[in-house]
Parts: C-alpha cells; sequence; structure tokens
C-alpha cells in the first residue's frame, strides 16, 4: 500500500512539474545564432579570422551560438578564440580538460590567474597542455547572469540555477583563449592569452548585455 502510495506521489509531482514547465517555459534571450559573429575582428592591436569546428563538434555541443575565431598580434604567435553559448541549459558547464584528454592532450600544469575588467576582475584557469612534443597554454572561464564571470565551474551552475529561478531566463558561455609555446617559454604564452582575454572582454560583455536588454 505504502509502495502503492508513492508511486502516485510521485507521478503526481511529475505531472504538476510538466505542467508548470509547460505553463511558464522559459524565455528565450535576444541572442540567437550568429550573434556572436559580431564580435570585432579587430580591436586594440589584435586582429582575427573566422575558423570552424568540424560538424561533429557542433552536433555533440548543441549550442545556441559559438565562436571560433584566431586573433594574431604583429610579431607574435596567434590565439584562438571560443566562445560557446547556451540558453536556458547547463550545457555551457562543460569540463574543457575532458575535452583536451580525449583528443590526447596529457595535461602538465594548471592554475588560476587573475584577470582585471573595468565591472571587476575575476580569477580564470589556466592548463599547459602537450601532444606530440607540442605545448599549448589555455586560459578559460564562464560567464553568466549578472555580469558574473568565474572560473569557479560551481559559482557558474549556482548563478545559472538562481538566475532561472528568478527571472526565467538564464544563459551560460563557456569563453576559452589558447595558444602555442615556443621553445618553453610558458610565460610568454600566459601573457599573450592574458592580455587578449582582458581586450576581448568589453565587447563579449556589450554583446551579452544587449540580449538582456532587448527583454
Amino acid at each position: 500500500m505504502r509502495r502503492q502510495t508513492a508511486t502516485v506521489v510521485t507521478i503526481a509531482m511529475l505531472a504538476a512539474t510538466a505542467l508548470y514547465v509547460f505553463m511558464n517555459p522559459p524565455a528565450k534571450l535576444a541572442l540567437g545564432a550568429g550573434t556572436f559573429s559580431t564580435l570585432p575582428r579587430e580591436f586594440g592591436e589584435w586582429t582575427g579570422v573566422d575558423l570552424e569546428f568540424l560538424e561533429v563538434v557542433y552536433d555533440e555541443l548543441a549550442a545556441d551560438d559559438t565562436l571560433v575565431r584566431e586573433y594574431k598580434r604583429e610579431g607574435e604567435s596567434p590565439v584562438w578564440f571560443v566562445i560557446i553559448y547556451h540558453e536556458n541549459t547547463r550545457y555551457g558547464a562543460h569540463d574543457p580538460m575532458v575535452c583536451y584528454r580525449a583528443q590526447g592532450w596529457g595535461i602538465e600544469d594548471e592554475g588560476t590567474i587573475a584577470l582585471t575588467r573595468r565591472s571587476g576582475g575575476f580569477d580564470a584557469n589556466w592548463a599547459l597542455v602537450s601532444e606530440g612534443g607540442r605545448e599549448r597554454l589555455a586560459l578559460y572561464w564562464w560567464y553568466t547572469a549578472g555580469d558574473l564571470a568565474t572560473g569557479d565551474r560551481d559559482s557558474f551552475l549556482a548563478r545559472m540555477a538562481t538566475s532561472g529561478i528568478r527571472s526565467n531566463i538564464t544563459f551560460g558561455a563557456f569563453m576559452r583563449v589558447s595558444t602555442d609555446v615556443h621553445d618553453g617559454d610558458v610565460e610568454a604564452a600566459r601573457a599573450r592569452v592574458r592580455e587578449f582575454a582582458e581586450d576581448a572582454l568589453p565587447h563579449v560583455a556589450a554583446i551579452l548585455a544587449s540580449g538582456d536588454e532587448e527583454q
């Protein structure tokens, strides 16, 4: 009898949840596919060109928008800037180190680095990875509602959850800047990705803010 009662209660709760979601679907932001293509291809000393993922990667990500772009500064190795944007889901919280390992890269070292921006600094993650004698330095963080930029995945998820409850709107953007390491000069690579990130952040924030303002 108790088992039957529990089953009935569970079914009732699921039905109530389904009804609530149907009656209160998550609101869509003004952003959509192609929005991040408006990120300037030139800012500061950087000049960029668009790249693309393989089709299978787009299918796996199932993102609402993506950006893959190579930026160069005269006399230096390029940096690759990736943005993976989702609305009303948690997919944007994926762990990039899982992707590196899946592609055969080994994680040699990891840490955090402080990034500065006008609306407040934050700590981003960096990782030194290697594969077949190559070394690459990746800097990555997450961005979500309330102008929260953070290298802390748990803080990112918590903000997404509270934003969804409070406003019925939530979004998540994963961002990564990477560059090759030459002659073992990790510090030069780390400085390059940090400087690019700090130059790019105001432009990214403006795009995301425009999506919120149009609601």
